[in-house]
């Protein structure tokens, strides 16, 4: 299933798509780009009071941006936003 387009704060277009796998998944992460690897339940992530706004000022302009507290974890930014937009596809009404 293909998402809406998300817009990030510094001009990058990404096209969510969003699959379904079978586990167990082996990833191979390149260790540049990916730290670790969780797993938050769906059903946490389709309540949408799981879900933070927060500002920064970043040279002199405010930014707002969703956040995901879970577990320890700090799910935010553009992540977050396209998690937005699953959940927003997924439960319309939310």
């Amino acid at each position: 299933m293909k998402l809406p387009d998300y817009f990030t704060s510094t001009g990058f277009r990404v096209t969510p798509i969003v699959g379904l796998v079978t586990p167990p998944l082996n990833l191979r992460l390149d260790d540049f780009e990916v730290a670790e690897v969780f797993e938050p339940p769906l059903s946490f992530l389709l309540d949408p009071a799981n879900y933070q706004r927060h500002q920064v000022e970043r040279e002199g302009v405010l930014n707002t941006y969703w956040a995901v507290p879970w577990q320890g974890y700090f799910i935010w930014g553009a992540t977050a936003g396209m998690l937005v937009g699953l959940r927003d596809c997924l439960m319309p009404e939310a």
